[in-house]
């Protein structure tokens, strides 16, 4: 069973993903869905077509905010 989720993203990265689909030839949200199990795993199968270009972003922090009720 698979399920919908629905995010707000800056169109610069929105455009990003787009250029990075259009390379790979993959839809958008097969590139989301990779990305997410590739987070959560530290592993996924998928081709992000990413071994001849320079890294999208230096990440040099990373932030999870758990908001409880």
């Amino acid at each position: 069973m698979s399920r919908t989720v629905s995010t707000r993203i800056p169109n610069e990265i929105h455009e990003e993903i787009r250029e990075r689909c259009n390379k790979v030839g993959c839809s958008i949200n097969d590139f989301l869905e990779a990305s997410l199990e590739f987070a959560l795993n530290d592993y996924s199968e998928f081709d992000f077509g990413n071994e001849e270009d320079e890294p999208i972003a230096d990440v040099k922090e990373a932030r999870i905010v758990v908001i409880r009720e």
